[in-house]
């Protein structure tokens, strides 16, 4: 059996070729997907402040509306320990003391 060897064309044998395409377009797909992550965190970031911002101003006039309204009472128990024992030992009890707020005096004009 005499058997011919398999004759292969020589011919010009092609290597695979890799394009740089698909990394690139990964790279710049992740880039993207990061820029648009950061954008969304300070979004995000910024109207949690505002709400944080708008809460703290509603705190401040609930705190000055309370404030009044206990400055009020305490005044009111002061002047009425003057003539009742009972608001008197409150007031000696509790050492409360009414700071009359210092009237700014008037700048003379040049």
């Amino acid at each position: 059996m005499n058997q011919e060897p398999h004759i292969h064309p020589i011919g010009h044998q092609h290597s695979p070729t890799y394009h740089g395409f698909w990394p690139m377009f990964l790279i710049g797909l992740s880039l993207l997907l990061i820029f648009a992550w950061e954008i969304w965190v300070g979004i995000d970031t910024r109207r949690a402040a505002q709400q944080l911002q708008e809460r703290q101003a509603r705190m401040v006039d609930q705190a000055k509306h309370v404030q009044a309204s206990l400055e009020k009472l305490v005044r009111g128990l002061v002047d009425l320990s003057k003539t009742d024992d009972a608001a008197k030992k409150v007031i000696t009890k509790f050492g409360i003391k009414v700071n009359n707020p210092s009237v700014p005096t008037a700048i003379p004009t040049p």
